[in-house]
């Protein structure tokens, strides 16, 4: 055999365009892959940054409804001990009426009293005689 330097044939020709070709092809796919994945890598970047501030709204959104439940709770206890204290104050607004009304005008005279009203003022708020109102004054005194 012997080795000599042809001229090339179209079929080489064609052989070699197609693997220059064939080369030119890899390099652009891969060129465009680089691109995807770098594409990609930030899609990734950005859907994880948009998942941390989802959680933190959630959580967020969680601690609150949480503080709003432990609050309820609170004005609940609060309801209940007013309520109590209502029917409390009802009960004894029932005693007081049932009460003698004049036992409740020596009250208000006594506390008349207390207040420094004199002896004309009382008997005239309480429609009680001079000599009773006359003697609240001085037990009044005599206590302070």
């Amino acid at each position: 055999m012997d080795w000599q330097l042809a001229a090339p044939t179209l079929l080489e020709f064609v052989l070699i365009a197609l693997v220059v070709m064939l080369a030119i092809a890899v390099c652009l796919l891969y060129s465009r892959i680089q691109k995807l994945r770098y594409s990609l890598d930030n899609s990734q970047a950005a859907n994880v940054e948009s998942i941390a501030r989802i959680e933190a709204l959630a959580n967020n959104a969680n601690n609150q409804q949480t503080e709003a439940q432990a609050r309820t709770l609170v004005i609940t206890r609060h309801l209940k001990e007013l309520d109590e204290k209502q029917v409390s104050i009802e009960n004894e607004l029932r005693e007081l009426k049932l009460q003698d009304p004049s036992l409740r005008l020596y009250q208000r005279a006594a506390e008349l009293v207390k207040q420094g009203a004199s002896t004309d003022e009382i008997i005239e708020a309480c429609d009680i005689p001079r000599a009773e109102a006359e003697m609240l004054v001085m037990v009044h005194k005599q206590r302070g």
